[in-house]
């Protein structure tokens, strides 16, 4: 009798546990979905009395502000009053950190705040050269809703300005995410920069960029990047498109396109190679206590256009003149980027000290505590080499 009692309780604990469903179930009318967020620097400082503390004790970047850009769907649209052609609806709040602001949300929102689908995070210009990054994204790593895939950007301006609707895009950040994913097609822009990447590149305290965005314009664009200092997590400064041209280059980074804008050297008409495929080594030698590198860029692709005015233009003399144009453009672009780095921003953002490490480890143990200072000092040759195998319809080289 014992044996069958316990079976029938069994079964009915069983049968409850099975009519509870899901009890931690959040449903889509309760939620607001997050496809953007940015950080800004706040609107006004508050004074000190303000704030409660005594004189010298305040730092100007001790609150923040920040956008949370809110998809608003369209079954959602009518009944909330919200524009048929605006999908999304920004919500702007200032804090002493990250969670105040996002904590504060609970008091002006019915739906809870989802990361779930978190597209992009815009850090302006102003927070980036403010905050340590680390406590910028501290929060968004800790959050498990939040994707280590999300794509990281610095925007020149306000964020709010780049999260709100230009022209005729629906969804600002629907819309960045799409612009960032074309970075290949492209050399002036460096690769995405993911969350997950971030951090280790934070944690590693190695100087490494961003893209750039800007939204001076009517249209939001990518144009350069920023450059973050490794030692203390901030931004350091920015390099122009030409300049990151010559990051790319130095950097190496494979199946990367482009168009490479010359000039013919007996002309002085415009020539366009569009590069196809390129490889890159850095040399790094150590003689006498000093430490110097060769760069050497090797590069194939196709001549795109040309506005010469001459009857031999797809002749091999020709063809060479075209090389060369593509040659010392490429080479303008190495040594702008160069001087950026070394003269002005002094530091390294392109890996130098890495093949070091590698080539001479004992050297680089002496130097590694103080290597942007090192760097700034040694030399660079630059070699390029670039070969045009294809000159649009009118025919190939062989080989």
């Amino acid at each position: 009798m014992r044996t069958a009692r316990r079976l029938r309780l069994l079964s009915a604990s069983l049968f409850l546990v099975s009519m509870t469903g899901c009890w931690d179930r959040i449903e889509i009318e309760d939620v607001g979905i997050v496809l953007g967020i940015g950080f800004d620097m706040p609107s006004h400082e508050a004074t000190n009395q303000e704030k409660g503390m005594p004189e010298g004790k305040q730092s100007k970047a001790e609150r923040i502000a920040m956008t949370h850009h809110f998809a608003v769907p369209k079954q959602f649209s009518a009944k909330e009053g919200v524009s048929a052609q605006k999908d999304y609806i920004n919500v702007f709040s200032e804090g002493r950190v990250v969670f105040d602001n996002i904590n504060g949300l609970s008091t002006r929102l019915s739906r809870t705040p989802s990361y779930e689908h978190l597209r992009v995070i815009l850090i302006s210009e102003e927070v980036a050269r403010s905050f340590d990054l680390r406590d910028i994204i501290n929060f968004l790593l800790r959050n498990p809703e939040a994707r280590r895939s999300i794509r990281v950007l610095v925007c020149e301006g306000k964020t709010r300005t780049v999260l709100e609707k230009k022209g005729i895009v629906a969804n600002p950040a629907l819309n960045l995410r799409g612009l960032v994913e074309g970075f290949r097609k492209t050399l002036r822009i460096p690769p995405i920069m993911k969350l997950g990447d971030l951090s280790e590149n934070l944690t590693k305290k190695e100087n490494f960029v961003i893209q750039w965005v800007t939204a001076a314009r009517e249209e939001t664009t990518l144009s350069g990047a920023a450059v973050i200092r490794g030692k203390d997590a901030r931004m350091a400064g920015w390099l122009d498109e030409e300049e990151t041209v010559g990051l790319n280059w130095l950097k190496g980074e494979k199946k990367r396109t482009g168009i490479i804008e010359g000039t013919d050297p007996i002309s002085g008409e415009k020539i366009v190679y569009e590069v196809r495929k390129f490889a890159r080594s850095i040399k790094p030698r150590h003689k006498d206590g000093r430490i110097s590198f060769q760069v050497e860029i090797k590069t194939e692709g196709r001549l795109r256009e040309d506005w010469v005015d001459s009857d031999d233009a797809f002749k091999e003399k020709f063809i060479a003149r075209a090389e060369r144009a593509a040659e010392a453009s490429i080479k303008s672009s190495l040594k702008r980027v160069l001087v950026k780095m070394q003269k002005k921003l002094r530091l390294d953002a392109a890996g130098f000290g890495k093949r070091l490490q590698v080539e001479y480890p004992q050297v680089w143990n002496k130097v590694k505590e103080n290597w942007d200072s090192t760097f700034s000092e040694a030399s660079i040759e630059v070699k390029v080499n670039a070969r045009i195998v294809e000159f649009g319809t009118r025919g190939s080289r062989g080989g």
